[in-house]
């Protein structure tokens, strides 16, 4: 068989109803909203970088511009680590996590129907524990006030971003886990990037 384990025997979203169709769709959505949200942070990133560089090159020959923004390091960090967490969603749902290929080109549909659900379970446990422990992980911060050393922003707003992104990908991983036992495609190549390079 030449199937690829993502079309083997699977209806498409399109071709099966129901609220195991709706959760899917719902999880996609949502999925979809991270990554854009997940772009901006790269741009954000991107952004900060390249001011810091510039105000660094220039600091040397004007002495009244600063060497940095102040924010540079602990901002990057931020903004990496959410784009992360926001994307991850789209990126299991695309198919493009990192996973056992040699199992699952094997070519056996049950085989690999076992696998995807064995594995969404785990997954789903392993991320909605996730988002549970940084939901209460921030509301404490933020019941304390605590805030960062360095700019003084207080820690629950990027923690808050980082739990958005972790519910993101648990509702996704738990849409998958459905999905897989309902016997449909966990997977949409098509909203995935076209190619590796991208």
């Amino acid at each position: 068989m030449s199937a690829t384990p993502s079309r083997e025997n699977t209806r498409p979203l399109g071709g099966f109803r129901g609220p195991a169709a709706v959760l899917q769709r719902t999880a996609d959505l949502v999925s979809l909203l991270g990554a854009w949200l997940a772009g901006l942070c790269i741009a954000g990133l991107t952004l900060l970088v390249l001011t810091d560089i510039l105000l660094a090159f220039f600091s040397r020959y004007l002495s009244f511009v600063p060497s940095g923004t102040g924010i540079g390091w602990e901002y990057s960090a931020y903004l990496m680590g959410a784009a992360f967490l926001l994307g991850s969603g789209m990126t299991l749902r695309a198919g493009l996590q990192l996973r056992v290929e040699l199992i699952l080109s094997s070519g056996r549909a049950g085989l690999v129907r076992f696998l995807e659900i064995v594995s969404a379970a785990l997954g789903s446990a392993v991320t909605v524990t996730l988002a549970i422990w940084l939901f209460k992980f921030t509301l404490r911060n933020y019941g304390y006030g605590d805030v960062s050393q360095e700019s003084f922003t207080p820690l629950w707003i990027p923690q808050s971003v980082l739990t958005l992104g972790a519910a993101i990908l648990a509702f996704q991983m738990v849409a998958r886990l459905i999905t897989a036992l309902c016997g449909n495609s966990v997977n949409a190549p098509q909203l995935g990037a076209a190619s590796a390079i991208e």
